[in-house]
């Protein structure tokens, strides 16, 4: 490993421990005494494994079994995509008796703790090869398993038994790997999960080293855990491995999913998938191209969850539409604007707005509706918001005011539709996102661990 690449790992290690150790979960959350908490659950996952090992519970009852454990303990991330959804979707294309046991059989081979590192890749292998076979023949990719999961989710039982053995393979780890030049990409799962092992040793080495101490397995995790998931999306130029170590040893990480861990038009619907390609067209009659693009950000936010009123084109001066969630007792004001080199706001668009606010925000209130935002929908913006929205969350009833990128929504769409997010979980997305909302935003919130 060179010194350079040694020195980043010192230093994302010392940016950990000025942080007081603090861990966060994929959605910001500050998880307290994670170690501690982790022990404790530790006792009942084995007790649960074990069960299914020797055939005290069926693979159904083992699947429901940690699905209820880690949503009231959510201390592994299991609950995301190559936790829990996997084990769904494996268990959903076992239609036959003779394919669950199989299936049943496959994973109690593979589940249970691995004498060595070799018997551990062989395991890896055996599961690849059976989810690959699925996933090639499926029609739908969606509702197959992704052998990209099986590396996180062996190792993730693994490390339950033993997590002074077994590190769990984060893609978040992965994508921090891949900034400071540590990660290439690998021909198999097992390469990945072998090269991964070695890896993590090895950074155990040398923090131990510096620190004096020994470096335990969930210590390495969470120094880069951490790294990933305080970090902002550097909206700036590329930077150079210099200029990256230089950011981490002035204490700014710069690690983040830059990209969706799946490919996200595999799950957007084909009446939306062309969103982005509607917003930067450059032959069309301005007020056609502008329509095709309201509809299609009303076919997204239907999409959503939302009850959508259509308003726009045609209906004079109105936002193109309402987005109403009235469990949530929320509402989002939108206008889609189709501008091909980023959208600017005018003093005439500002005008246009208040009126907006100013004529459906009582309309809504009287619906009971009290939560009401502001959406702009655009392929990208010029700078020039910030005052203006400021003085709309200050002196009206709008409550959070964003520009949404086209990217961005469509992201949002798609973890919708594959993680079965529910719609108030889109809701907080939204709200919780800042002014500028970026397909960044999006990915850091809601990909997998």
């Amino acid at each position: 490993m060179q010194d350079t690449i040694k020195k980043q790992i010192v230093s994302i290690w010392e940016k950990y421990i000025s942080d007081n150790k603090m861990v966060q979960d994929t959605k910001g959350n500050v998880l307290d005494n994670i170690d501690e908490k982790r022990l404790e659950a530790i006792y009942t996952l084995k007790i649960i494994i074990d069960d299914f090992v020797i055939g005290k519970i069926d693979i159904a009852e083992f699947k429901t079994n940690i699905d209820s454990f880690n949503k009231k303990n959510n201390l592994w991330g299991f609950t995301s995509i190559k936790g829990q959804m996997f084990f769904n979707l494996l268990l959903k294309t076992s239609e036959t008796e003779v394919q669950q046991n199989n299936l049943a059989k496959l994973l109690r081979d593979c589940v249970i703790e691995p004498k060595d590192l070799s018997d551990a890749l062989n395991k890896i292998d055996a599961m690849d090869k059976y989810t690959s076979n699925i996933f090639s023949q499926a029609p739908d990719k969606r509702k197959a398993p992704n052998p990209a999961s099986v590396c996180y989710f062996l190792s993730y039982f693994w490390q339950i038994q033993n997590y002074q053995k077994w590190p769990i393979m984060y893609s978040s780890i992965i994508v921090s790997f891949t900034d400071i030049g540590l990660w290439t990409e690998q021909p198999s799962q097992k390469d990945a999960y072998q090269t991964f092992y070695h890896l993590n040793e090895e950074i155990k080495n040398i923090l131990s080293i510096h620190t004096g101490r020994a470096i335990n397995n969930w210590e390495a995790e969470h120094s880069f855990w951490n790294f990933r998931t305080v970090t902002a999306y550097p909206k700036q130029h590329s930077k150079s491995k210099d200029e990256k170590l230089a950011d981490i040893e002035g204490g700014q990480t710069i690690s983040v999913l830059k990209k969706a861990s799946f490919n996200i038009f595999d799950f957007i619907p084909p009446i939306t998938a062309k969103l982005i390609d509607l917003g930067s067209e450059t032959e069309s009659s301005s007020s056609g191209k502008g329509r095709r693009f309201e509809k299609a950000v009303c076919e997204l936010f239907k999409q959503l969850g939302f009850y959508v009123q259509e308003l726009g084109q045609g209906t004079g001066r109105e936002p193109d539409l309402i987005a109403i969630n009235k469990e949530g007792n929320v509402a989002f004001v939108i206008d889609a604007k189709a501008y091909a080199n980023g959208y600017m706001l005018s003093a005439s668009d500002e005008r246009a707005i208040r009126e907006y606010i100013s004529h459906h925000c009582p309309k809504l209130k009287k619906e009971g509706i009290n939560k009401i935002g502001f959406l702009i929908i655009s392929n990208s913006f010029k700078p020039g918001f910030d005052s203006f929205i400021n003085e709309i969350t200050w002196k009206t009833d709008i409550k959070r005011f964003s520009l949404l990128s086209s990217e961005a929504l469509l992201h949002l769409l798609a973890y919708k539709i594959k993680d079965q997010l529910p719609i108030s979980e889109i809701i907080d997305a939204i709200i919780s996102l800042g002014n500028n909302i970026s397909a960044q935003d999006i990915i850091q919130k809601f990909d997998d661990v």
